[in-house]
Parts: structure tokens; C-alpha cells; sequence
């Protein structure tokens, strides 16, 4: 029977120029590899070295022979080379979708990183509201999505992602800019750039002004907070945002403040029944959750130094 370590003493013969070299390669002695040619001669009937004092010289055959093992091994490669990508990942595309809040800075900064890993993943990434993310995770039209706002009447699995407090943003330059914390009483007649009126997190927001009884100048209004953070920087108005979505805008000239009492933003991932376990998922969540670790400590350590500050300052 032709076995494969008969043909690779062969090749390893052919590419070192000795019985001795491709034994230490091979990890074995002379006298085996010396038999593994032999029995491959008998078995092909073709005589592929000519054995002369302290060495081989490959036949004519010996030649030919080897070229069409070389091609093999071209073959083998190549399915070594597939089992690797298909370790590396399953399937051909990984769909992800967001609320806009992250997939304009997080999800991207993500992705970078998962890709220096898995260069080969093709990566569709569809943006929306927490509803259609949720809708387009259940119905399986998308593998994972990161929302604000869980409905648990859909049904897919979901995992706490953050829990942050939302922060004022405001231009550096702004009254404002000399707290060290925002209460509503601070924003009573200052421009501030709201939720539209059908998003989530409006009402939550104007429940602290009502009780407060502050009225705010709300001259602006955007379901979007790349749009709310672009607008700050403008000095159109004041909001208060999510802290993550809030670093992207820093080098705009804005500066964060936190605010009291606090208003709670969430990021909740989501998956399709069945696809949490696949490589590709998986891998993807596990550096999501890494990056996002690693921003919430910036941010912890930002917060850090705001109070720190502010305690000199008061001193």
C-alpha cells in the first residue's frame, strides 16, 4: 500500500540531497527513510535513485516523479491553508446591526481589531433604531445587534452590554465648562439640543426637568447623537448624551460633565436564536466586549481626573 510517509521521505530526500538530511528533518533515522524510498520504488515499479557511495542521485524517473509530487503537495497546502480560514471562522459573512449611538465609533473601532484577526470575514453592518435592530435579529436577517432600549417579546437571547450615565456636552469654552457637575437648574434658559419627541430616551429626560420644574430652550431636536454631538461642537446648544458616543467628539472642542441625577444609558447585545455559539459570532462579541471594557475605563479614568481637578480648583 502507498502511504504518504513513504512519499514524504521521498520529497524530503529530493529537497535536502541526502538519506541523513531528510532523517533529521524527519525526526526519524536513515535506515527508515532509506526503506520508506524503497518500498515506494516497489510499489510505483519505478526506480527513483541511483545509489552510489554516500549518496542518492534521482533518476530520470526519479525527476518526474518528483514533479508531480511537488503539485500534490501544492494540493495539500492549500487544504491546510482552508482548514486554517475555516478555524479561524464560519461561514462567509457576519451581519451585525446597531443603534446609530455605536455604529458610527464604537462597532467600527471594534471591527478594526476583529478584523487583524479575521481578515478573511466579510462584514455587512446595518444601522437603525433599537426596534429594527431587534426586528432584524429576530427574523435572522442579522447575526448580532447591539440596541438601547431590549424588547423581550422578540425572540432572540440578549446580555447586558454597559450601563453608563449620560453626560452634559458642551462646547470647552461654555459657562458651564468651570463644574465639575451639572444639575438641571444649571440648564434654566440655556439652548439644548433635544431627543426628537417619539425617541425613547426623551421622556426620560424631560421627567427630570418637569419635577425639577426647569424649562429648558430647546431649539434643536435630532434622533441622533452623532448629530447632537456635531451641533455642540458648532456652539448651537448643550445636551446630554452617551459618554461613549461623546469621546468620538472631544477632539471637536467639547468637554463632558457628568449629570445629576443621573440618566441611564444602556447597550444590550442580541443575538439570533442558535448563532451565539457560532466561531464567527463569538469572536466577534468577545472583542466587542473588550473594547468596550477598555473605553469604559478611559472613561472612568477621565472622571477620575475631572473630580481630582476640581477638588484643587476648590481648595
Amino acid at each position: 500500500m502507498l502511504r504518504f510517509s513513504h512519499v514524504e521521505a521521498f520529497r524530503t530526500v529530493m529537497l535536502s540531497g541526502s538519506t541523513t538530511a531528510a532523517a533529521r528533518i524527519l525526526h526519524t533515522s536513515q535506515p527508515n527513510v532509506s526503506r520508506a524510498i524503497a518500498q515506494l520504488e516497489k510499489f510505483i515499479g519505478l526506480r527513483l535513485f541511483e545509489r552510489l557511495p554516500g549518496k542518492v542521485v534521482p533518476t530520470k524517473d526519479g525527476l518526474s516523479f518528483f514533479n508531480e509530487v511537488q503539485r500534490s503537495f501544492v494540493g495539500l497546502q492549500r487544504l491546510e491553508e482552508s482548514a486554517k480560514r475555516i478555524r479561524r471562522f464560519t461561514g462567509g459573512i457576519l451581519r451585525i446591526a446597531a443603534i446609530q449611538t455605536l455604529a458610527l465609533g464604537l462597532i467600527p473601532r471594534t471591527i478594526k481589531r476583529f478584523a487583524q484577526v479575521y481578515p478573511e470575514a466579510s462584514i455587512s453592518i446595518h444601522v437603525g433604531h433599537s426596534t429594527a435592530v431587534s426586528q432584524w435579529v429576530d427574523e435572522q436577517f442579522c447575526d448580532v445587534g447591539v440596541v438601547s432600549n431590549l424588547n423581550e417579546s422578540y425572540g432572540f437571547e440578549s446580555e447586558e452590554l454597559y450601563q453608563l450615565d449620560g453626560v452634559c456636552l458642551m462646547p470647552s469654552d461654555h459657562r458651564l465648562a468651570t463644574k465639575s457637575c451639572i444639575e438641571p437648574a444649571d440648564l434654566a434658559g440655556e439652548a439644548y439640543i433635544s431627543f426628537s419627541r417619539n425617541d425613547y430616551g426623551r421622556s426620560a429626560v424631560d421627567e427630570i426637568f418637569e419635577k425639577a420644574a426647569i424649562s429648558r430652550n430647546i431649539t434643536l431636536e435630532t434622533p441622533y447623537s452623532s448629530i447632537t454631538c456635531s451641533l455642540v461642537a458648532q456652539g448651537l446648544g448643550i445636551a446630554i448624551v452617551n459618554p461613549i458616543v461623546a469621546q468620538d467628539y472631544r477632539h471637536m472642542g467639547v468637554v463632558t460633565r457628568p449629570f445629576r441625577p443621573s440618566i441611564r444609558h444602556a447597550g444590550t447585545l442580541i443575538y439570533s436564536r442558535g448563532r451565539r455559539e457560532d466561531r464567527l459570532v463569538r469572536s466577534f462579541v468577545e472583542t466587542l466586549k473588550k473594547v468596550t471594557l477598555e473605553e469604559l475605563h478611559a472613561l472612568a479614568r477621565q472622571s477620575q481626573s475631572l473630580i481630582a481637578e476640581a477638588d484643587r480648583v476648590s481648595v
